[in-house]
């Protein structure tokens, strides 16, 4: 390793606290100690990585209010330092820590409201691409149908609750209280980033969550059907929900314009 690049490396360690040997390397100056100056350093960085977190996760803070969130960060910083040049990418595994630490673990709908959170930003930053229109379809054969293949837009996420995550993010971003947190039974939500560029987010029945996850597969459109009619228990009715899906999904931007073979 070069010389520079062991500065470099050094530098990186003492900010995340794991080098308090690295004040050897500062300039002496008058007024602050070469080791304050690094504490200095060391309190700015853990500050901005905070503000990333209060950021990215603004309703997941007001959920857990200010000593929960400033435990949630600190518990993080330690388990996961950031390791990469982006800051976006910094609280992905955000969900997981929610997931597996205590006391968090113990409330499903915090690592829930994360991941929610985090398909939001996915989305908003999904490239773009020509989306799918009515048009595209007119010219396919009826034989070719079930041969032919959807592929969803890079903006288009799917997520299942077990808790109100999404119902409580909706009613704190409107300044209302969150509901209970729990959940007579699981549901289905779709992010997705909108023609206009707006994000958002749709609740989707059992039968359009298995033939949306069918073609996230990549499989045929005969196989989407199928899952409808595994669903519905009705070939006909499955046809049925599979031809709304695809007229909200063409409506609203979910398909690629490409992605038909």
């Amino acid at each position: 390793m070069s010389t520079l690049k062991r500065l470099q490396h050094d530098f990186v360690a003492m900010l995340q606290g794991k080098n308090a040997d690295f004040a050897q390397h500062i300039a002496q100056q008058k007024g602050l100690s070469c080791e304050q100056r690094s504490e200095i350093y060391q309190n700015a960085y853990q500050i901005r990585l905070k503000k990333v977190l209060e950021q990215d996760h603004e309703m997941l803070g007001l959920y857990l209010g200010d000593e929960l969130f400033d435990s949630m960060v600190d518990t993080y910083l330690s388990a996961y330092p950031s390791k990469s040049a982006s800051l976006r990418e910094f609280g992905e595994r955000l969900p997981q820590l929610l997931r597996e630490q205590p006391p968090f673990k113990e409330h499903g709908i915090l690592s829930e409201m994360a991941q929610f959170e985090r398909l939001l930003l996915h989305a908003f930053d999904a490239a773009d691409g020509p989306v799918l229109e009515l048009t595209d379809l007119q010219s396919i054969e009826q034989a070719s149908w079930p041969n032919i293949i959807l592929k969803l837009h890079d903006s288009v996420h799917l997520l299942t609750c077990q808790f109100s995550a999404v119902e409580s993010w909706q009613a704190l971003k409107n300044d209302s209280s969150p509901p209970p947190p729990e959940l007579h039974t699981h549901r289905h939500w779709l992010i997705a980033r909108a023609p206009d560029k707006r994000t958002g987010f749709y609740p989707i029945s059992e039968c359009h969550f298995q033939c949306l996850t069918s073609i996230k597969q990549g499989l045929p459109f005969g196989f989407v059907c199928e899952a409808a009619a595994g669903v519905t228990g009705d070939q006909q009715q499955g046809t049925i929900e599979v031809m709304q899906l695809l007229q909200q999904g063409i409506e609203l931007g979910w398909f690629l314009k490409t992605s038909v073979a």
